[in-house]
């Protein structure tokens, strides 16, 4: 491969310039002491032009993509909120910064939209939708959270449908809870993290307060036995844990809210943490009633929530 560097081929050639049958015709002869016309690359090198060419071109499609989501016809946005019987997204008056999330905070209720984004884990795998942690708090709780989890849902997946399904809906908040398939589909932690950053930023660009969720690690001795054949699964099982760790330092060094679903289920069920899943992956009914109760007492910390008085003994005194 011929690259040229430096000045160029003028510090190595002599150069003849005349006119022949009318077209301009450059001759060039080799300069005394000059081995080549042209540098040479090393392998070495190539690669890291290679590389700095992809970093540019990376940024480049990140910047865009930014630019087209911020700049998405309202008019989808309107007729989304029509056709759902919801109202138009309010204008926003500016983002947030992430020192002022304590005091946004303050003034959101559990009456507010609250969007939920994310997997299977916020969907509800195989459970009826009323039994799955966000069904029993709406159910229990009434507080107004919106299921936009999806089955096999990644965290890029998640990115690009975040303006239509959140800002879209005039979520004044939106729990942001994903990443497993990513790390079971080998997708490098970069990426991952990459995504959920854009969305915590496009959320404080739209005044939404951004909230972190961790997801529970699975129950490594009873996932499919073909996840093991198919992946790298230690590795997977590393990743999972670094990401999980990640997501922590994100939130503290942003002041996100934070509902860490993976540390409270080991922390409450130090026995027989496997009978709280399906397959070792999808939390079951059991797995959900849980995860509703860890939520919940997150939501009382953040002020969503009212903790109830317990029932005094001579309640039902004849």
């Amino acid at each position: 491969m011929a690259h040229q560097r430096g000045k160029g081929i003028r510090e190595r050639a002599d150069i003849e310039e005349k006119v022949q049958d009318g077209i301009k015709v450059r001759n060039y002869s080799l300069k005394e002491g000059k081995i080549t016309l042209i540098d040479l690359l090393s392998e070495d090198e190539i690669q890291d032009a290679v590389d700095e060419y992809d970093r540019k071109v990376q940024e480049a499609a990140d910047k865009d993509f930014q630019r087209r989501m911020s700049a998405l016809d309202e008019k989808m946005a309107k007729e989304l909120n029509e056709e759902e019987g919801l109202q138009e997204p309010e204008k926003k008056d500016g983002s947030l910064e992430p020192s002022e999330l304590e005091q946004k905070l303050k003034t959101l209720t559990k009456d507010d939209r609250i969007a939920v984004i994310g997997d299977s884990i916020v969907y509800g795998f195989e459970v009826e939708g009323s039994l799955t942690w966000i069904g029993k708090l709406r159910r229990e709780e009434e507080i107004n959270l919106l299921n936009l989890g999806i089955n096999g849902d990644t965290t890029g997946n998640m990115l690009s449908r975040f303006y239509e399904h959140v800002v879209g809906i005039n979520a004044k908040a939106c729990l942001i809870m994903g990443g497993g398939n990513d790390i079971m589909g080998e997708t490098p932690l970069d990426y991952v993290s990459n995504n959920i950053v854009m969305m915590t930023q496009m959320a404080l660009d739209k005044g939404i307060i951004p909230m972190i969720g961790v997801e529970p690690e699975p129950d490594h001795n009873h996932v499919p036995p073909e996840w093991k054949t198919i992946i790298d699964y230690e590795t997977a099982k590393t990743n999972i844990r670094l990401y999980n760790d990640w997501l922590r330092e994100l939130a503290k060094q942003n002041h996100f809210p934070l509902i860490d679903f993976d540390r409270e289920m080991k922390n409450r069920l130090r026995a027989g943490y496997g009978r709280y899943f399906f397959d070792g992956v999808h939390p079951n009914p059991a797995g959900h009633s849980m995860m509703a109760k860890i939520a919940k007492d997150e939501f009382i910390k953040m002020g969503l929530l009212k903790k109830k008085d317990p029932i005094p003994d001579d309640k039902f005194a004849l």
